[in-house]
């Protein structure tokens, strides 16, 4: 079952604005950061908004930098190559399975194969 209108997602610049069109048609409260910000800001607007941030960048990674525990989550995306339609089918696979308030402080890696989760 997909909790669509009740994850808030905020999605990276390097995160194709076709996905985040499928994901706002699909019932998702997503917004798309402005180009330019850097990763801390990125990371203030997550926080302020209870937004599960979504990204390609590995930065998030860095636990010293962005510590899970302190986001409402972080879904970093390794799908190569960045075909629409698999990180879209591996997007909504992850939300069938994961409830909203799971993804807080969490660290959710996210291939074609399925994902890997860090807290």
């Amino acid at each position: 079952m997909l909790y669509s209108n009740e994850l808030k997602i905020l999605a990276d610049e390097n995160v194709p604005i076709k996905i985040t069109k499928l994901l706002i048609q699909k019932g998702f409260n997503v917004k798309k950061v402005p180009f330019g910000l850097k990763d801390k800001q990125i990371s203030e607007i997550a926080k302020k908004e209870s937004r599960i941030i979504l990204t390609f960048d590995k930065h998030f990674i860095n636990k010293q930098l962005f510590p899970t525990e302190k986001y409402f989550g972080i879904i970093l995306l390794q799908i190569h190559p960045p075909l629409i339609e698999t990180i879209f089918l591996s997007l909504t696979k992850l939300f069938s399975k994961i409830k909203p308030l799971e993804f807080k402080g969490k660290l959710f890696i996210l291939s074609s194969f399925g994902f890997r989760i860090r807290e």
